[in-house]
């Protein structure tokens, strides 16, 4: 007997690895067993336009379950689901797909995953959360009137925790991050914190933004880049927030090409998208009201100095490691 949670709290971890790299699509996972229920395909939505989770998957079990290697060296998402259907040869027919967001019914930037399965006909699909965006739902459908088993709604708590910035975007039009680095003691200056993976996973966060919000004493104190070198991206726009209008060209803000906007109010500035605030405990305080969730990278050690000391109420949507660290995403109460 399978045991649809274990594998499916599998798929949400997964999906959880890339977490706001997609948006503004969602973070989904999939997952696929053969017909001795052993793991063959373990993926996740990486990028806006890439392939969707379950694409990559089918993909990665192909390469296992057949002789054909061509497929490796397709990357475009339309090649490769147009490789699976002329080339599928029943191998996915015994096979069990978990997934935790139900597979999109419409072609856009990417092909229906839906449809794709509809034609692959794996014995069973079972989804986490069904899809509340109404131009890419009914998924399920597809799938039940093509002779797939389905079930739904296996661990939904935990799928929809996972769906939180997509959620964030698709209620309200724009996702608010709050991004801190601290210790175990919560002491976050004097000197780099955050392991090398840890900033390079900020700095692909920040390569997809639309802004940076930031304090114009951080920008004064501690002139820093709010680039997305790491990774070689672009850099984002950045809303800094102070009295003066006016800053040193000289400054390294200015040293990429975007806009930078100076205000005053927060409320005179209305947000899309994807947007981190990066600050310290001052400035959370002054800007806690305005995010969606807090993600913190926890180093482990400590160092003297200031403390990280203010009053939150949240709930953990999830903990991963990523390098050395652990990062908690925490939505606001």
């Amino acid at each position: 007997m399978v045991d649809y949670d274990f594998y499916m709290d599998i798929a949400i971890s997964k999906a959880w690895e890339p977490q706001a790299l997609a948006l503004p699509n969602p973070a989904v996972g999939a997952l696929i067993l053969d017909s001795n229920n052993a793991i063959i395909a373990l993926e996740n939505h990486k990028v806006f336009g890439g392939a969707h989770a379950e694409l990559a998957a089918l993909k990665a079990a192909f390469m296992r379950l057949s002789d054909d290697k061509k497929i490796s060296d397709i990357t475009n998402p339309f090649e490769i689901c147009d490789y699976l259907m002329k080339n599928h040869n029943g191998f996915f027919y015994n096979t069990k797909i978990f997934v935790t967001l139900e597979p999109c019914a419409h072609s856009g930037k990417t092909p229906s995953c839906a449809r794709l399965l509809s034609v692959l006909k794996p014995s069973e699909v079972i989804i986490s959360h069904k899809d509340i965006n109404k131009s890419a739902s009914g998924g399920i459908e597809i799938l039940k009137s093509s002779g797939i088993k389905v079930q739904y709604g296996i661990l939904e708590n935990k799928g929809r925790d996972l769906l939180f910035p997509f959620l964030c975007i698709c209620e309200k039009s724009s996702f608010i991050l709050y991004k801190i680095a601290q210790r175990l003691n919560g002491s976050f200056e004097n000197g780099v914190i955050s392991s090398k993976d840890s900033m390079i996973y900020s700095h692909k966060m920040r390569s997809i933004a639309n802004n940076i919000i930031i304090s114009q004493k951080t920008i004064l104190d501690d002139n820093p880049l709010l680039d997305s070198r790491l990774v070689g991206g672009k850099s984002p726009n950045v809303i800094v927030i102070g009295k003066e209008n006016k800053l040193d060209e000289n400054l390294n803000i200015f040293k990429a090409n975007r806009e930078v906007v100076f205000t005053d109010n927060m409320d005179k500035i209305t947000l899309s998208g994807f947007n981190i605030i990066e600050g310290g405990a001052n400035f959370f305080d002054f800007m806690k009201d305005k995010m969606d969730c807090l993600l913190v990278f926890l180093a482990p050690n400590m160092q003297k100095g200031r403390n990280f000391f203010s009053t939150f109420d949240g709930r953990i949507l999830h903990s991963q490691r990523i390098g050395r660290d652990i990062a908690l995403w925490i939505q606001k109460d």
